[in-house]
């Protein structure tokens, strides 16, 4: 029988179906979770009703998954990256300074949070039932921020600062998300601009660069 090289490279269809067939499994377990845990908090849910909102049988969740904690982090994960992207292309805007940047991440994590409610529910129960997984999360978050201000104060948009006041900065402004969400969350009817843009002011009065005066006119 003549020998096919196709077949050394093209996995057999039966095997390449039943991959896709087990990712597609998986993702819609994963959205049925976040659907759950958004209606009941992820603690209180019930694996029995996430197989059911995702249509397959509870078995099927394990095999995925092994436990319930196992699915908390795969889902924080998810939503994690999913945030971490948006931030990336807030990052990336040329010609832009710290602030700009600042104002376009606060509005996507805003943005976000809304489209994601569960997001703020699941760190909130991560902080108490996982918090080695929290302290992780928090600790890249707050990495992501020094580097973000390191490139403000090479820019000349931020005040000169040592590493232990970049790292107290860092963590004051995660903190201040903490506050918007709960802001935004709580509904005063304030549009997101404008919570962003009051917040940027303060920022901004605490670590911009002093302008130089202007020198007067020589006569």
């Amino acid at each position: 029988m003549p020998k096919s090289a196709s077949l050394d490279r093209v996995p057999a269809p039966a095997e390449h179906a039943g991959y896709a067939k087990s990712r597609e499994t998986r993702a819609r377990i994963l959205e049925a979770g976040l659907a759950e845990a958004s209606d009941a908090g992820f603690h209180k849910a019930s694996l029995a009703r996430i197989a059911a909102r995702a249509g397959v049988a509870l078995g099927s969740v394990s095999y995925h998954f092994g436990s319930r904690d196992e699915l908390l982090r795969e889902l924080m994960t998810a939503l994690m990256a999913d945030l971490m992207t948006g931030l990336d292309a807030a990052d990336a805007r040329e010609g832009s300074d710290f602030f700009e940047r600042e104002r376009a991440a606060l509005l996507t994590y805003l943005d976000h949070a809304r489209k994601q409610p569960a997001l703020v529910r699941l760190a909130d129960e991560i902080k108490l039932h996982e918090p080695d997984l929290y302290r992780r999360g928090a600790d890249r978050m707050a990495e992501r921020m020094a580097e973000r201000i390191r490139v403000g104060i090479e820019e000349g948009a931020l005040r000169p600062m040592d590493e232990s006041q970049i790292a107290a900065q860092a963590q004051f402004l995660l903190g201040a998300r903490h506050f918007l969400d709960r802001m935004i969350e709580d509904g005063h009817g304030l549009a997101d601009e404008a919570v962003v843009d009051g917040y940027l002011g303060l920022v901004r009065d605490g670590l911009a660069a002093p302008r130089r005066p202007r020198r007067g006119k020589r006569r």
